[in-house]
């Protein structure tokens, strides 16, 4: 009993002390009696927190804040566009009003906007242009864009028409990484391209935003225009066809109706050829055949090209072609010079047959991994060449 009464005395005379102390000894008393907010109250406060910094999460959302941003950059109809962004989005001046067209080399600013601040971080839109000068297709455009800015593709870049393709990539600038989201579209030999940048930390919430002001992007006059003006050959009897301006006419050879052939050059500065497209039509005759017209071309690739034949990459049917043609064959190879120290070149080569001829296409180019963009002008313009045919 005795130490009962002891036990007792002590705890009295420290909730007193705990009563009659400084506050420190107090407060630590209080908080013994008084708990702080539940985990669910944090991940509620978290949420209000999370939803006032990224209030844009589905359509009704962005609706209730979407203004159109209209532009015609340089007075060019073919510029001229209409893009959605949340309306407290501000819009910087890019583009000088001393510019007055579009640069063949380097991507010319036409619009810059800026998020509010979402905590310390901002969110940018940038839409750029530049003049064509080949014909490409905007998926391999976009992937040659990505090369040359030293970006790292997420996915694959995603090609919507021969004109129009998006691609997801992160970059990092001075040890700061960003997500972007980005679409190029052609008008013409217009390329468009509008990027949504934003720091790679908050990529999670403004994944709809981003998807939502890139695919808003639309020009206000459009037209099925080509790059390059096209221009029209024939070889008499034989063959039609149209193809870039930017090619040139080497080695027509008709003197002997029978066979006939020429060459397309993609050229470059000086005499540098950086691709060709030969045609060679042969008439069929009692002493001509197929078998014997390829080991011909066989001996033309060996002998005067000097091309050792790597790999074949594809083979297939050519398909398009006009009906009076009865075969098809289209293949792509990997070869290479004979001589040292050249580069990786492709060969894509197309037999054709009808009732009187025998035509022969063929494009020589570098590889895409030795200079990409070369092959992607060369191949388009191979492309649309076949397309042509008739």
């Amino acid at each position: 009993m005795k130490s009962s009464k002891i036990i007792w005395a002590i705890a009295a005379l420290a909730l007193f002390s705990a009563f009659f102390a400084p506050a420190p000894a107090f407060a630590l008393l209080n908080n013994l009696f008084n708990k702080g907010p539940t985990g669910a109250q944090q991940m509620a406060k978290q949420r209000t927190q999370y939803d006032s910094m990224f209030p844009i999460q589905d359509e009704d959302s962005f609706n209730a804040v979407a203004k159109s941003f209209h532009r015609m950059p340089l007075n060019d109809p073919q510029l001229e566009f209409d893009i959605l962004l949340p309306k407290d989005w501000t819009a910087e001046q890019t583009m000088s009003a001393a510019t007055s067209d579009l640069d063949r080399k380097i991507l010319g600013d036409l619009a810059h906007f800026k998020s509010g601040f979402m905590g310390t971080m901002q969110a940018e839109v940038n839409i750029q242009a530049i003049r064509l000068e080949h014909e490409i297709t905007a998926e391999n455009w976009l992937k040659n864009y990505v090369l040359q800015n030293g970006y790292s593709i997420q996915g694959k870049v995603i090609p919507l028409s021969e004109r129009k393709a998006n691609v997801y990539c992160t970059s990092t600038t001075d040890g700061k990484s960003n997500f972007i989201y980005a679409t190029v579209e052609f008008n013409g030999s217009n390329a468009i391209i509008v990027s949504f940048e934003s720091p790679l930390s908050i990529k999670e919430p403004l994944t709809f935003l981003r998807q939502k002001v890139v695919d808003s992007f639309r020009f206000i006059i459009t037209g099925e225009r080509p790059i390059e003006a096209q221009k029209n050959f024939s070889l008499p009897d034989a063959l039609k066809f149209s193809y870039p301006e930017s090619w040139t006419i080497n080695d027509q050879d008709t003197r002997d109706m029978n066979n006939m052939s020429m060459q397309l050059y993609n050229h470059g500065s000086g005499e540098q050829v950086n691709g060709m497209i030969r045609f060679v039509a042969v008439r069929r005759t009692a002493n001509t055949d197929f078998k014997k017209e390829i080991n011909t071309m066989k001996t033309y690739f060996d002998g005067f090209l000097g091309l050792e034949f790597k790999r074949l990459v594809s083979s297939s049917t050519l398909s398009g072609v006009p009906p009076r043609f009865v075969f098809s064959r289209y293949e792509t190879y990997q070869v290479k010079s004979k001589k040292e120290n050249t580069v990786s070149q492709e060969l894509r080569l197309v037999a054709l047959g009808d009732k009187d001829w025998y035509i022969f296409i063929f494009m020589l180019s570098p590889s895409d991994t030795e200079n990409f963009y070369l092959w992607a002008c060369n191949t388009q313009a191979f492309d649309i060449i076949l397309r042509k045919l008739r």
